[in-house]
């Protein structure tokens, strides 16, 4: 899963590594939680890329709206190009979501232990999504997304089966064309990242809370490590 993640790069730094035309403003920010704008990448109907804020948890189009119940964050790879919810979306509105980094949990006894993913060079990546635009009754479109997730690698499998779809910068092209419709051929694209450039680590059970916000949140804490047999087992996350 990918329930919470990091966007705190400033907008020129998105636009120039997802070779964006028309970024737009946005404040740091370290915890990311559904059904909060976040910001993604799509490209336009002039065949530019744009970054804009989209809320996260998918409305389909066809939908009655906004529903936390059921907030459709994530989609899952191997099942959303038949899904009602998604397949419409993964055919013709593919998005990359930038970010530094996203949490995982793990369960020890009562407490959930947050645990921060990013690069070792701590450089953003572009997360695949799928986007939509609702439309309600005053004419106002809502436009939404999900982060597609996959297999975990095994850097992250300790801590939960799933993790988010990174997308390699080679893959950016394809991925955002509306163009392509070769399902098949974007389905090949969403797989467990190599583990090889990333790193885990403990952070504050602040994250724990959405409402929590701040740089400090990225910081590492002591921990006993995730090869400590009595935190492997239980995730999740609030």
């Amino acid at each position: 899963m990918c329930g919470r993640f990091v966007q705190h790069s400033a907008p020129d730094l998105y636009a120039s590594q997802f070779e964006v035309d028309v970024p737009c403003a946005a404040s740091p920010r370290y915890n990311l939680a559904p059904t909060q704008p976040v910001l993604a990448v799509r490209q336009t109907t002039a065949g530019t890329r744009e970054l804009l804020p989209l809320r996260w948890g998918l409305v389909p189009a066809w939908s009655d709206g906004p529903d936390r119940r059921y907030s459709m964050f994530n989609a899952r790879a191997e099942t959303l190009h038949a899904k009602p919810a998604y397949r419409n979306a993964f055919k013709h509105r593919r998005c990359l979501i930038p970010a530094e980094g996203f949490y995982e949990w793990q369960t020890l006894g009562r407490e959930k232990i947050p645990y921060l993913i990013r690069r070792q060079d701590g450089q953003p990546f572009g997360m695949a999504g799928l986007w939509e635009a609702w439309q309600g009754e005053d004419g106002a479109p809502l436009l939404s997304c999900t982060i597609i997730v996959t297999d975990a690698n095994r850097l992250i499998a300790p801590l939960h089966d799933r993790m988010p779809v990174i997308l390699a910068p080679a893959d950016y092209d394809a991925w955002l064309d509306p163009g392509t419709t070769d399902t098949e051929c974007l389905r090949a694209l969403l797989r467990p990242a190599d583990p090889g450039p990333w790193t885990i680590e403990e952070v504050s059970r602040k994250v724990n809370s959405p409402r929590n916000e701040g740089p400090e949140l990225l910081e590492p804490v002591a921990g006993r490590g995730l090869n400590d047999s009595d935190r492997v087992g239980g995730t999740g996350y609030p």
